[in-house]
């Protein structure tokens, strides 16, 4: 008799203990699963703003690296014609503006390769939504991977810069198409981001309408 209440009393703690380990793995499992939700709405509103930083960076750089390495001034991107004191042309350089071009998206590619595949670290808190707690806890590391391609055109802008003078901007718009990606998120986005790459103050009435004579910088 004696016997089996062991038996029975050892039974039953055997079922406990089974029951609180099938307990505790329901409940990590919920917790992971919970966690992976909350990172994949963290990875939705925050890579956006991520990948558009990061892109900015890697164009800023390669726009001031190119202007650097090929010494560009507005002489040599555009060329002012007078005829009878009278603006009647402005004249660009093909061949300058291409070369900038290249350069900068040469440089603009090789730096977001360097960068296609990295790790960032976030604040466990960050994954709450909560901003009080928002920068806190352990660095919890995220693999993101950003891909993409890059185009770039030159466009002309005219200014009042006083009696009978007008400020010419000549700026270098870069148009990057990227592909971002992390845990559970994907997304194609697109930005356009302008850079003065060189100025001039024109003397003289600027033509209402170009027309054949003068052309704009594109």
């Amino acid at each position: 008799m004696v016997s089996k209440r062991i038996k029975h009393r050892r039974l039953r703690k055997k079922h406990r203990r089974l029951l609180r380990l099938a307990l505790a793995v329901v409940l990590l499992f919920g917790a992971v699963r919970s966690f992976e939700g909350q990172i994949g709405a963290f990875s939705e509103r925050y890579f956006p703003a991520f990948a558009r930083q990061v892109t900015t960076k890697c164009v800023t750089e390669a726009v001031e690296e190119a202007l650097d390495d090929l010494h560009l001034t507005y002489g040599d991107l555009a060329a002012v014609r007078y005829s009878e004191g009278e603006v009647c042309a402005i004249e660009t350089d093909a061949a300058a503006v291409n070369r900038l071009k290249n350069c900068v998206l040469k440089k603009a590619e090789k730096k977001a390769e360097e960068i296609h595949n990295s790790v960032m670290y976030v604040p466990l808190g960050a994954f709450t939504g909560l901003t009080l707690i928002a920068n806190c806890g352990p660095q919890i590391p995220l693999t993101y991977c950003l891909t993409g391609s890059f185009s770039a055109e030159l466009v002309s802008s005219f200014a009042s810069a006083g009696m009978n003078q007008t400020v010419h901007h000549i700026r270098l718009e870069i148009t990057a198409s990227i592909i971002t990606a992390s845990v559970d998120y994907e997304d194609t986005l697109t930005y356009t981001t302008g850079y003065e790459v060189a100025q001039s103050v024109i003397a003289g009435r600027i033509p209402e309408s170009y027309g054949s004579c003068v052309t704009a910088v594109r």
